[in-house]
């Protein structure tokens, strides 16, 4: 199936203003509707087919949806960088942690070069780091889902679309099966994770967050 053309919203960020969604013809009849509640104006997004064009070697298939904060990509604002991304993995996807930890890095590092690249920049992406551990009784655990495996962890790399400087993100991750597909919530922000702006927005959603049918 060809990428969707809302693909290039991450590589482009000025069209996030006038990328919507993709409309329901645009979803194949297998895939589930993804529901993020992110209040009025809706959190603006897109979905991406994985591998994405920029990280073709991610080991991951199946398709991502993302919903962006609206400032997310202004330096100043409080939520810069804050969104929430959901990754549904083909069945036979490995999403354990040691693997969860691997095919992430892989798709920031191909995010970053790519994005980077873009403006004419190198980026030495093989000094990205990231690190999960497991926890117990987040409260931002989305209601709907059942045996959920919760992380919480940091990213090291280098933001490239406003500042292309180096920066840590603050993530809460959540693993769980829709049937027998991996789903792979996330929160992403740099603010500090007892930031009420934007962690309260970002940890509402995750919690409502459900995928029908």
């Amino acid at each position: 199936m060809p990428k969707s053309p809302s693909h290039s919203l991450w590589l482009i960020p000025a069209l996030l203003f006038v990328t919507a969604s993709p409309t329901p013809a645009q979803v194949p009849a297998t895939e589930p509707t993804f529901l993020f509640e992110t209040g009025v104006p809706p959190w603006r997004g897109e979905r991406i087919e994985l591998p994405p064009e920029f990280a073709p070697d991610l080991g991951w298939n199946g398709v991502e949806h993302i919903r962006f904060a609206p400032g997310m990509f202004d330096p100043d604002a409080p939520d810069f960088f804050s969104y929430v991304i959901a990754f549904l993995l083909s069945a036979d996807a490995d999403a354990s942690a040691g693997i969860l930890e691997k095919e992430l890095l892989t798709y920031y590092r191909g995010l970053s070069k790519a994005v980077m690249g873009g403006k004419g920049k190198s980026v030495k992406a093989e000094k990205f780091t990231i690190s999960l551990e497991k926890v117990e009784n987040l409260k931002s655990v989305p209601a709907s889902a059942e045996n959920v495996t919760v992380y919480t962890g940091i990213l090291n790399w280098t933001e490239p679309f406003a500042t292309q400087q180096a920066q840590v993100l603050n993530l809460e991750v959540f693993v769980w099966n829709h049937g027998d597909r991996p789903v792979v919530l996330s929160s992403v922000s740099p603010a500090a994770v007892d930031q009420e702006m934007p962690w309260k927005n970002l940890r509402e959603i995750s919690s409502q967050f459900r995928l029908e049918p």
